[in-house]
């Protein structure tokens, strides 16, 4: 299905926080990653322009480059989402339990400090999952994104559940934003990723995109 990102999806349609958690099944859109509008790292402007084969996933209706994405709650599946389909899902009643609107904002925090932390890797992003009742966290691998135990960080009251998370990295602080921000970068590192640790292009994506989440942020 056309502009279908399943990074988080686990094999046989678990969810990502459920007892059984283990790596993604591989991303079927990892192609997507070495596009431009993948590798700036965050949502491209919506500019009224269509792509060739972006179609909405659920009315069919072409959308643009900057589309908006429904997340599947049954299946952790993002869905492209055209400006029709947006205004329909805009409020959290409408996908009768099912579907919803990944907002837009992007907000740096302060105060943030890696120590501590604990995590194995440099990058994280934690979500509030309504369904498992418990924040998750999430790194990024050649595998796609890996879940791990998490913490109850006083910032994810913060958050919408589902659709906004959690995004920290040790050299670039943390964020909080939409959730197909996070799956872009799982998108990146998956695609990009070389031998054992990555590869030093990996941490030169990892860093162009938050250079471009920077540029991109949205008000509070």
């Amino acid at each position: 299905m056309t502009g279908l990102l399943r990074l988080l999806a686990l094999p046989g349609g678990r969810r990502p926080g459920m007892a059984d958690d283990r790596p993604p099944a591989a991303q079927d859109d990892a192609a997507a990653a070495s596009t431009g509008t993948a590798s700036t790292g965050t949502a491209s402007t919506d500019t009224g322009s269509t792509g060739a084969d972006e179609r909405c996933d659920m009315c069919g209706e072409p959308v643009p480059a900057g589309h908006r994405h429904l997340l599947d709650l049954t299946i952790r599946e993002l869905r492209c989402a055209c400006r029709a389909c947006q205004v329909l899902f805009d409020h959290e009643a409408a996908g009768g339990g099912q579907y919803r609107l990944v907002p837009r904002r992007r907000e740096r925090l302060t105060g943030f400090a890696w120590t501590g932390l604990g995590a194995p890797v440099r990058t994280v992003f934690l979500v509030r999952d309504s369904a498992a009742e418990r924040p998750v966290m999430y790194y990024p691998s050649p595998a796609g994104a890996v879940a791990a135990p998490a913490w109850d960080d006083p910032a994810l009251a913060r958050l919408e559940p589902d659709v906004e998370a959690l995004l920290l990295d040790r050299d670039h602080g943390a964020w909080i934003v939409p959730l197909d921000d996070c799956y872009r970068l799982v998108g990146l590192v998956r695609a990009r990723w070389q031998g054992l640790t990555g590869g030093s292009a990996v941490r030169e994506l990892i860093d162009r995109f938050f250079t471009d989440l920077s540029e991109d942020r949205s008000p509070a």
